[in-house]
């Protein structure tokens, strides 16, 4: 089978009126429930209340429309994404920060779409491969900052700040990224959070200066 050619949607779609919150939102949910596979252009105009001519002069394709929805779902994701603060010092910012993605992780509305593109991953790895590059790639530069900022003030010391975000990132949230992928029994909320702390410590013992 032929990967998507993944396509920038073209058109009027970037002026976000009540039409292409209509189109988003239909197909958002369509994708959701059905998958990529299953889930026709048709059957998105209709849940829209579109015509098919409307729907293709905001998205050209599938694929176009699929892609905008990833966009959008990791800006949503990064505008909710503040640094925390050091006034407290760096242990209290890094648990503050290490427990922004646990909720995140625990809250199952946030995690569905994560969960439709793992399921996507044999038949449209293109598809995921740009899920990476538009959400976790730039967690992994927001992250990478704050932590570059700890380090200009002496607070940590690393040679590359991607790399570090990596391993807090993946200290603190422990395997709960791949019970979400797979679809498992997560932990609960205390269970959660020791593992973090403990992500947090063991990050701390490894850089903190």
């Amino acid at each position: 089978m032929n990967e998507p050619t993944l396509m920038p949607a073209n058109g009027p779609q970037h002026s976000a009126g009540r039409k292409e919150a209509q189109i988003v939102n239909a197909a958002r949910s369509a994708f959701l429930e059905q998958g990529f596979a299953e889930t026709s252009m048709d059957a998105i105009a209709r849940a829209a209340n579109v015509s098919k001519a409307t729907l293709y002069a905001y998205f050209p394709s599938k694929e176009a429309l699929f892609s905008h929805l990833i966009e959008n779902e990791c800006d949503q994701k990064r505008i909710l994404f503040t640094p925390p603060s050091l006034e407290a010092g760096i242990e209290t910012a890094l648990r503050a920060l290490g427990a922004k993605f646990v909720s995140h992780f625990l809250a199952k509305n946030e995690t569905t779409f994560f969960q439709a593109m793992s399921g996507e991953r044999a038949r449209f790895p293109e598809l995921c491969r740009l899920f990476f590059n538009t959400g976790q790639k730039k967690v992994i530069d927001l992250v990478a900052a704050f932590l570059e900022e700890c380090r200009e003030k002496g607070l940590v010391s690393f040679d590359d700040g991607h790399l570090a975000a990596n391993q807090f990132l993946n200290l603190v949230l422990a395997d709960l990224p791949m019970r979400v992928a797979l679809g498992l029994d997560l932990p609960n909320e205390e269970e959660a959070q020791k593992a973090m702390e403990a992500g947090v410590s063991t990050f701390l013992r490894a850089f903190q200066r």
